[in-house]
């Protein structure tokens, strides 16, 4: 289980966003079945933001795996995407494997690798 304690990295932009995420991931895991379409929306909403938030940090203070993390975002949304438009046609099985595997797996390791370098460095650079 993912924990805020867990996902601190001591950038405060980076932070929020995090924890912004845990909290609409949790909503989304906990929508009744046949409900799930609007909160996952919320959800995946929130990662464009955030990821959006994120590179344009890494972009502004010249961040040396930009692309490479902007990359790494890139294939989490195209696969958000995907299951957005099977939630649309009411289908909810692969939406509720994701927030129950995929994501965590994912937020997890990216929070640990990437984010955390991405986080060190945008701190030192001011």
């Amino acid at each position: 289980m993912l924990a805020l304690d867990d996902i601190a990295l001591g950038y405060a932009v980076m932070d929020r966003d995090h924890a912004d995420s845990l909290d609409l991931w949790q909503a989304a895991k906990a929508a009744p079945a046949g409900a799930l379409a609007g909160p996952f929306a919320a959800f995946a909403n929130h990662l464009r933001e955030h990821f959006a938030r994120e590179e344009g940090l890494m972009k502004e203070k010249g961040f040396f795996a930009l692309h490479c993390h902007s990359d790494e975002h890139a294939r989490v949304l195209a696969g958000i995407a995907s299951i957005e438009a099977e939630l649309a046609t009411g289908a909810e099985d692969r939406a509720r494997y994701y927030l129950r595997y995929g994501f965590p797996d994912w937020f997890h390791n990216h929070l640990a690798t990437m984010d955390r370098v991405t986080a060190a460095f945008l701190a030192n650079a001011g």
